[in-house]
């Protein structure tokens, strides 16, 4: 089984990692407009002053031409924006730009991607929906549910706390999906069913799997933040890189974390990290 993580930094890793808070219903929402984009207005909470920023959304629906445009099993295309920043996905490379909104129009200033090798169906749908981002799509915005509306092309998008809300940090198994080192993503094989996982307890205590072994953990958990005790496990017989990029996350005594839906992302102060998906 190839994993990987495609983010090359902590600021994309967090783009796509933040959890997500904006876009709930309630009696404290109310109706607020982007001065940049006067027209574009949004049912949300009190104190939001812009309707993209800080939201997060995943494809319903994409169609081409008026017919239905099936993405590659097993992706979704994926929008967030973040502080003037809008990050893309679609199963393969992550893409990310300055953006701003203009008459209803989504106009984005150089977006660039990192260089994951995938196969060439996922990398024909990331120049799809690059395509699609650049050609400077009109939006629609309408409470959760987002479209982008080009020519040619339809994406209807829906929040993420609506469609993948995140799950709880505790008592779910993380499994990995890939591993950060600096600026640098990296892929790795392991043989399937001994991928790494791990999970927090409510007595604060972590255990998991490096992929060759079970170890254990005292861990206690902040707001954004988890502080590792002492880590505990048996001897390895067969060391890999696999479980040597793993156990680089517990160099140092903390790690940030975020959750985006059932994904996790932990990374320390030395920039070594772990992506993790909540196994359902």
């Amino acid at each position: 089984m190839r994993i990987g993580f495609p983010i090359p930094s902590k600021m994309l890793a967090a783009l796509l990692g933040l959890s997500l808070v904006l876009g709930a219903c309630g009696d404290d929402e109310t109706v607020a407009e982007d001065p940049a984009a006067p027209g574009v207005s949004i049912r949300a909470p009190l104190d939001v002053g812009t309707p993209l920023d800080g939201r997060s959304f995943w494809s319903v629906s994409v169609l081409e031409n008026g017919a239905e445009h099936p993405l590659f099993t097993g992706t979704q295309i994926v929008l967030s924006f973040t502080n003037g920043i809008i990050a893309a996905s679609a199963g393969c490379n992550l893409m990310s730009g300055w953006y701003q909104i203009n008459d209803k129009q989504l106009i984005i200033t150089e977006l660039a991607s990192t260089e994951i090798g995938c196969d060439p169906e996922r990398h024909a749908q990331d120049e799809f929906i690059a395509a699609a981002l650049n050609a400077g799509p009109q939006l629609t915005l309408n409470g959760h549910d987002l479209t982008l509306a080009t020519d040619t092309v339809r994406i209807q998008l829906l929040n993420t706390m609506i469609a993948e809300p995140d799950r709880p940090i505790l008592q779910t198994r993380w499994v990995v999906t890939g591993f950060i080192q600096g600026e640098v993503s990296i892929t790795m094989s392991v043989e399937p069913g001994r991928e790494g996982w791990i999970e927090f307890s409510e007595d604060s205590q972590l255990t998991g799997f490096d992929g060759c072994v079970d170890f254990s953990a005292p861990a206690t958990l902040s707001e954004g933040e988890i502080q590792f005790g002492e880590v505990t496990s048996e001897d390895c017989a067969e060391p890999s890189s696999y479980r040597e990029a793993f156990n680089m996350l517990f160099e140092t005594d903390k790690a940030a974390f975020s959750i985006n839906g059932p994904r996790l992302t932990l990374l320390n102060s030395q920039d070594n990290g772990v992506t993790f998906i909540a196994d359902e």
